[in-house]
C-alpha cells in the first residue's frame, strides 16, 4: 500500500495561501497609475489650452481641412494678438523716461523692423524690455542696433533671467564701455618660478548663480565672447578702476607680472545690459576683494 507523503498537505496549503494572499504593493501600483493618468491628463489640457488660444482645436476624426471661415478666424486671432502685443509695448514705452531729449528722428527702417519683431513678443517680462528699448531709442536714436533686436527676439524669459545674473557680477574696467566678468588672476612665470609657486586665484561665480555652463550658454546667445580673455601685464605702480552698477573699486597690484582673466560682453550684450535694473553688486565685490587681497590692494 502506498503511504501518502506527510509533506503533501503542507505544499497544498502553502500554494492555496499564496493564491488567496493579496499581493503586496498592489495599492501603490494603482496610486501610481492614477497619478500618471492625472499627470497625462493635465499635460494634455495645457497643450489644448495653448493651441486653443490661437484658434486651433483638437481634430476629432482625422485631419479634416479647415473651412475658409475657420482659417479667417485663425488669422484674425493671430493678428489681434500681435496688435495687443504692440499696444502693451507702446504703453510701457510711454511710461519710461530717460531724462534726455534729442531732436534727431529715429531711422524709419529701424522703426518698421522693430514693429515686425516686437509684434511677436508675448511674454510680459520681454515686452517690458522691448518697451524700454523703444523709449530709449526715441530719445537717443542709434542706441540699439538691429542686430541687438534680432538677438533679443531669440531670447526667452529664462534667458533674460540668466543674463541678469551675468550683469550682477559684471563691471567695467576704467572707461571701457564693454562690461566684463572677472574670473581670477595669475602671475606670469619668471626666472624664480622654479623656486616659488606662481600666484593664482579664481573667483567663485557659481556662488552667485552663474555656472560655467551658463557662461557657455550666454556665449551661444552672442551676449558674451565665449573665450576667456587676459589683460596685459599689470603694472604695480598703476592702479585701475572697476566700475560696478552702483559703486566703483580701485585696484592696485602689489607685484609685477600679474594678469587678470575675464569674460567680455559683446557689443550686443553691452547694449542690452543697459536695459536691466542696476543691481547691487556689493556681495560680489566683497568676494572679489577676498580673492584678490593677497596680491592686490582694493579700496
Amino acid at each position: 500500500m502506498k503511504i501518502p507523503s506527510q509533506n503533501s498537505p503542507q505544499v497544498i496549503t502553502s500554494v492555496s495561501q499564496a493564491q488567496t494572499r493579496p499581493k503586496k504593493g498592489a495599492p501603490d501600483t494603482e496610486k501610481s497609475t492614477r497619478k500618471s493618468t492625472n499627470s497625462s491628463s493635465s499635460t494634455q489640457h495645457r497643450i489644448c489650452h495653448w493651441f486653443a488660444s490661437v484658434g486651433i482645436e483638437q481634430a476629432t476624426a482625422g485631419y479634416a481641412a479647415y473651412s475658409s471661415q475657420q482659417v479667417a478666424q485663425f488669422n484674425r486671432l493671430r493678428e489681434q494678438k500681435r496688435i495687443t502685443n504692440l499696444q502693451r509695448i507702446m504703453a510701457i514705452a510711454l511710461s519710461v523716461s530717460t531724462g534726455e531729449q534729442h531732436q534727431e528722428r529715429i531711422d524709419p527702417d529701424w522703426f518698421h523692423s522693430f514693429i515686425m519683431m516686437a509684434e511677436n513678443i508675448y511674454s510680459p517680462a520681454m515686452q517690458e524690455l522691448w518697451g524700454k528699448i523703444f523709449a530709449v531709442e526715441v530719445q537717443r536714436p542709434g542706441s540699439f542696433s538691429l542686430r541687438s533686436l534680432e538677438t533679443l527676439t531669440k531670447l526667452t524669459q529664462r534667458d533674460a533671467k540668466l543674463f541678469s545674473k551675468a550683469c550682477l557680477v559684471a563691471c567695467r574696467r576704467n572707461h571701457d564701455p564693454a562690461p566684463i566678468i572677472i574670473t581670477g588672476y595669475h602671475q606670469q612665470s619668471g626666472l624664480l618660478s622654479v623656486l616659488f609657486t606662481a600666484a593664482t586665484a579664481q573667483t567663485q561665480l557659481s556662488h552667485f548663480g552663474l555656472s560655467y555652463s551658463d557662461i557657455l550658454a550666454l556665449g551661444s546667445m552672442k551676449l558674451l565672447y565665449a573665450t576667456e580673455i587676459e589683460t596685459g601685464l599689470l603694472n604695480k605702480d598703476t592702479p585701475f578702476t572697476l566700475r560696478f552698477a552702483q559703486h566703483s573699486v580701485t585696484v592696485q597690484p602689489k607685484a609685477n607680472r600679474l594678469l587678470m582673466s575675464y569674460y567680455k560682453f559683446t557689443a550686443v550684450g553691452s547694449e542690452l545690459s543697459r536695459l536691466l535694473p542696476k543691481p547691487d553688486s556689493e556681495g560680489f565685490t566683497q568676494h572679489l576683494a577676498q580673492v584678490f587681497s593677497p596680491h592686490f590692494d582694493m579700496s
